[in-house]
């Protein structure tokens, strides 16, 4: 009897488990593909041109004060205030470069952290309206090493995160 019973509980719960709602997305690919990543995206670009073009412009001065030093007609205190502007230059292309870094790096922080917060916004809805219990993330932050392509709801997830008002 105890058996049975055991036999029948577990019957049921595994088909309970195997009954549940999952589904998958592929949060990467929302990120990269929708408006709202490709928006963060062009920031992004925009910003490091802007930081290209800076060390740009320094980096052709220290060019233009390097050919100056060759000539043989500036004096010593005429050469020894080329070096010190020299050397101020490549100061300020370090200091442009490191603060470079740090902006872009805090803004694609920002913006991941924006976009996953509102993936996942998006994704509670749509598994609370379709009745799901589970929904996996895959992608590059995901832990998903197989799913079938009939749970995965990244398509729709990027379908309305895209028709999103600001």
């Amino acid at each position: 009897m105890k058996k049975s019973l055991v036999f029948v509980l577990f019957f049921f719960l595994t088909g309970y488990v195997f009954a549940q709602n999952i589904a998958y997305v592929d949060i990467q690919k929302v990120m990269n593909q929708s408006k709202k990543g490709q928006e963060y995206k062009k920031e992004i670009e925009s910003k490091v041109k802007y930081y290209q073009k800076k060390l740009e412009e320094i980096d052709k001065k220290i060019s233009q004060i390097e050919k100056q030093l060759e000539s043989p007609v500036l004096s010593d205190e005429a050469k020894k205030k080329k070096r010190k502007e020299l050397e101020e230059l490549k100061e300020k292309g370090r200091n442009i470069q490191q603060n470079a870094e740090e902006e872009l790096s805090k803004m694609k922080a920002k913006a991941e952290r924006e976009l996953v917060l509102k993936i996942k916004e998006i994704t509670e809805k749509y598994a609370k309206e379709k009745n799901l219990d589970l929904v996996f993330i895959g992608g590059a932050i995901g832990g998903v090493v197989y799913h079938d392509k009939t749970v995965d709801i990244t398509e729709e997830i990027l379908k309305r995160l895209d028709g999103e008002k600001n």
